[in-house]
């Protein structure tokens, strides 16, 4: 497994532009659309609510700890529970987007601010192990994407009752 010395300015890119990327998917959806759950039981609301509330868990805090103390053991965490904690179902949509904006923007400045040495720095995870602050960099960018696809999949799936005999040409 290769461990970059520096954060793939792709991944930068992908962490950066998220929010914007939310945004547009999600303009002009019907609510049904954006509060109806998939079958694993979340909507796209639950979805953005999701990436707001690892902003800080998954990422920055993990990051800040593995930067602070010595090999922290980091925890997992248990997203829907942390949901309902959180009330984020009470939350608007377009706010939860607005803050996710914000903190991306601190965010992504903060972690090009890292250095060679803070980036390798180490904590151990509970299911995986070791992990370094640039791994976590680079997970950030590929659960952005997993999301991404998600939305990108639901939203997909809702037209797909509507294309008739073109359905056959995709995977829906």
């Amino acid at each position: 497994m290769r461990t970059p010395k520096e954060i793939d300015p792709a991944a930068i890119d992908v962490i950066s532009r998220t929010p914007a990327v939310l945004r547009a998917l999600l303009a002009g959806l019907a609510p049904d659309l954006l509060y109806r759950p998939n079958d694993e039981g979340w909507s796209l609301k639950d979805i953005v609510a999701h990436l707001h509330d690892v902003e800080g868990i998954a990422f920055v805090e993990r990051i800040s700890r593995m930067l602070d103390e010595d090999r922290p053991f980091i925890q997992s965490i248990d997203p829907p529970a942390r949901l309902v904690a959180g009330g984020y179902g009470s939350r608007e949509l377009s706010a939860l987007l607005d803050e996710l904006a914000q903190q991306r923007k601190q965010h992504v400045d903060w972690l090009r601010s890292l250095n060679s040495d803070e980036l390798a720095r180490i904590g151990v995870h509970d299911r995986v192990g070791e992990i370094s602050v640039i791994n976590i960099a680079h997970q950030w960018a590929a659960h952005d994407m997993a999301h991404l696809r998600q939305v990108s999949l639901m939203i997909q799936a809702y037209f797909a009752p509507m294309m008739g005999a073109t359905r056959a040409f995709y995977d829906v």
